[in-house]
């Protein structure tokens, strides 16, 4: 019961929330469909595949300059070699470009979950939430007339609210070539720290759909 009052709550800001924009900010969201293969380095048998799709509203001021961003969104993780959802998520993130270089964002998301991060290789099934906060450096490293390339440096730090402790910290490097106006491809380094459990290092490669 608990379980599913937290649920019932993340449904219930995500209606919210997606209503106060539809009725305040009157633009048509962006969205967002990124494809991702990871590749763990260190056990090379945890490979995933993951699908997200998110929607971006933006809330601007009277002289369209912007205040925050919105983003719902749903995310599913493939256990490649084990054949199965290994993780999902369902939850949304506000943030704001504090700078044209700076981005800072927060989330909450209910977690459907089947892996053990406490020992490698043993699975459990957990359904519960969790906040995510999040630091974006960015920067365009090089453009031309057909080719531009953006660098990123991210940190994500989660916090599980049934354990009552920050759980990951999470530090990326990421490469990304957006292809015309619709199109970006990506590839990253990622080192995925467990609070007091293992630690991985991963290559991540992306694509991401924009409509």
């Amino acid at each position: 019961m608990y379980k599913a009052r937290k649920l019932i709550l993340v449904a219930v800001f995500l209606l919210l929330s997606a209503a106060t924009a539809s009725a305040g900010w009157g633009r048509r969201p962006q969205i967002c469909l990124m494809q991702t293969y990871r590749y763990d380095l260190r056990q090379h048998n945890h490979q995933l595949y993951i699908d997200r799709l998110a929607s971006v509203f933006v809330y601007k001021d009277k002289n369209n300059k912007e205040l925050f961003k919105f983003e719902p969104f749903f995310e599913a993780r493939r256990n490649i070699h084990k054949g199965f959802w290994e993780r999902k998520e369902l939850g949304a993130e506000i943030g704001k470009n504090i700078f044209r270089w700076l981005y800072i964002g927060e989330g909450i998301q209910g977690c459907w979950m089947k892996e053990d991060y406490r020992y490698y290789g043993d699975y459990e099934k957990r359904d519960y939430a969790e906040s995510e906060t999040r630091l974006l450096l960015s920067h365009d490293l090089f453009s031309c007339k057909c080719l531009k390339l953006k660098g990123f440096i991210l940190n994500e730090y989660a916090y599980d609210f049934d354990r009552g402790a920050g759980t990951r910290n999470e530090v990326a490097i990421d490469f990304i070539i957006p292809i015309g106006k619709y199109i970006e491809t990506g590839m990253n380094w990622r080192h995925i720290d467990r609070i007091h459990y293992y630690d991985s290092d991963t290559f991540e490669a992306s694509l991401n759909l924009i409509f």
